[in-house]
């Protein structure tokens, strides 16, 4: 992620610094209501990240759950 990349909520922006620092991919392209997506390149799974999420405690947690099941593929 480039320095203007960052997600303005910080439970969601430290759980995107952990899934990066375990070899998965953070994408930002900023569509609508999408910021972004983490996607695992080995078997090409991904998931959305909000830009406005209704909670971002429990997206925090959805990305942390997918970089700890996608962590053994990278």
């Amino acid at each position: 992620m480039g320095l203007g990349d960052r997600h303005q909520k910080k439970d969601i922006e430290a759980a995107l610094k952990k899934a990066e620092a375990r070899g998965l991919k953070v994408t930002h392209d900023k569509n609508g209501h999408r910021w972004g997506y983490v996607i695992c390149c080995p078997c090409n799974d991904s998931i959305k990240v909000p830009c406005t999420p209704r909670n971002a405690g429990e997206d925090a947690k959805r990305i942390n759950d997918f970089t700890r099941k996608h962590s053994g593929c990278a």
